[in-house]
């Protein structure tokens, strides 16, 4: 039994301590499927992606500390799952800049390379033992809860937007210059292009410049915490792919319009799942690129299916209203 300041909440009832363990559970299980399916698909164990991932968001370097906060492992299961990260080429190990005492975790090219690859998989995987089992307003609302776990109730408050220069898009909410509704229309126009536009550019793509969209998916994953950049980085990858069809008149439409979007953009809105979102689509443009280099046009039909962001605007007109009101409780 608990005493003093460390003495267990009394208020602890059989729905609460139930609710724990289905979470306990449930994550126990989800952890479990993912892991097996990148040990037999990707041929990599969920842990190292663990690391690949947090070295990527953090610009390729970490401390072995800086990792150990950000890790479910002790100290020295962070050292020899580095160790072992090393010997296969993944990381590399160097005495810190900042501390003598200390190493930094670096990711190397293998790495990222690695990373792009079960990238993909990473989140089909995801997608298959949890997110397919939730409709869009219950994964909504278990964000909502989970966060209130991990960094309690209070939410930091953001100033109102007009309603009439917000363009939903995807399953988050931009402020934009101007009035929305021809923007929403711009975008459906341009999504409507997409598929003719990315068939005929995977029709033509060079090696140079499939490096280059790589490369670039890569600079996109260190954008998460800047939805802004992000979201730019995005448009430019789409830009370079456009910039491999041979249709003119199909290309000069496509770009107008994605500039059309791009020139209004002011910044992007907090929601509570935006930086999910915002992983789920680096997948997503990590997922084209591979169906492009592939060059099958069922590939790409997919690839460019998954990217349809139009499908989800009004859920993500709802969720910006859920949070507004959620914030003026």
């Amino acid at each position: 039994m608990f005493s003093g300041k460390g003495r267990a909440r009394r208020d602890l009832d059989s729905t609460r301590l139930r609710a724990w363990e289905v979470v306990r559970d449930a994550s126990a299980q989800v952890v479990r499927n993912i892991s097996r399916d990148l040990d037999e698909i990707a041929g990599i164990p969920l842990e190292w992606y663990s690391v690949i991932t947090r070295l990527t968001e953090a610009g390729g370097t970490l401390s072995q500390n800086e990792l150990l906060q950000r890790s479910r492992f002790s100290q020295s299961g962070v050292s020899r799952l580095a160790k072992r990260m090393e010997e296969e080429g993944l990381v590399e190990r160097r005495p810190s800049e900042h501390d003598r005492r200390n190493l930094d975790v670096v990711l190397t090219e293998h790495g990222q390379d690695v990373f792009l690859r079960v990238l993909a998989v990473h989140h089909t995987s995801v997608q298959t033992h949890f997110g397919s089992r939730l409709s869009h307003e219950e994964a909504a609302a278990l964000t909502v809860l989970m966060r209130k776990v991990l960094d309690g109730p209070e939410v930091e408050e953001e100033v109102t937007e007009n309603l009439e220069h917000l363009l939903p898009f995807g399953e988050t909410v931009l402020a934009v210059t101007s009035e929305s509704t021809p923007l929403r229309d711009i975008a459906a126009t341009r999504q409507a292009l997409e598929l003719p536009l990315v068939l005929d550019a995977a029709q033509h793509m060079t090696p140079p410049a499939l490096n280059d969209l790589r490369a670039h998916v890569l600079s996109m994953s260190r954008l998460i915490d800047e939805p802004e950049e992000f979201f730019r980085a995005d448009w430019e990858l789409h830009r370079q792919i456009a910039a491999c069809c041979r249709n003119d008149v199909l290309r000069t439409l496509y770009l107008s319009l994605l500039d059309a979007i791009a020139s209004h953009l002011k910044h992007v809105m907090l929601t509570h799942n935006l930086r999910q979102y915002l992983y789920e689509r680096l997948a997503i443009h990590a997922r084209i690129v591979d169906a492009v280099a592939s060059g099958e046009p069922d590939l790409v039909k997919a690839a460019v299916e998954a990217h349809d962001y139009t499908s989800s605007q009004l859920y993500a007109a709802k969720i910006y209203a859920d949070d507004r009101l959620a914030l003026d409780s």
